[in-house]
């Protein structure tokens, strides 16, 4: 919910996981993003706010999406516990400065 109304669901929901297993915390902020961003596009076409100018750009992102997908094979296995714990914790603290610094 708080990522398809303000654009700000990872931090939370990553530190809501943090002490969940690799897998487990992967595989739901990804089901989580997939499903919010499903209903995010559904409501903007309804509302006709998805035209075809955002849909442009979005093909213009599908080759970053699959070079992180490639880089997220490749390190995936290579991130234990601590390591991931750690990178949730410093994620959530620079997003959080950030919107402090913006705000």
């Amino acid at each position: 919910m708080t990522e398809t109304a303000t654009g700000v669901g990872g931090p939370p929901l990553a530190l809501a996981y943090q002490h969940a297993p690799v897998a487990t915390l992967r595989a739901t902020v990804a089901l989580c993003f997939l499903v919010g961003e499903i209903i995010s596009l559904v409501v903007l076409a309804f509302g006709d706010r998805l035209g075809m100018t955002q849909v442009v750009y979005a093909m213009g992102l599908v080759p970053v999406l699959v070079a992180g997908m490639v880089a997220s094979h490749l390190v995936h296995r290579r991130i234990n516990q601590r390591m991931l714990r750690m990178g949730v914790l410093v994620f959530a603290l620079v997003s959080g400065a950030v919107v402090l610094l913006r705000g």
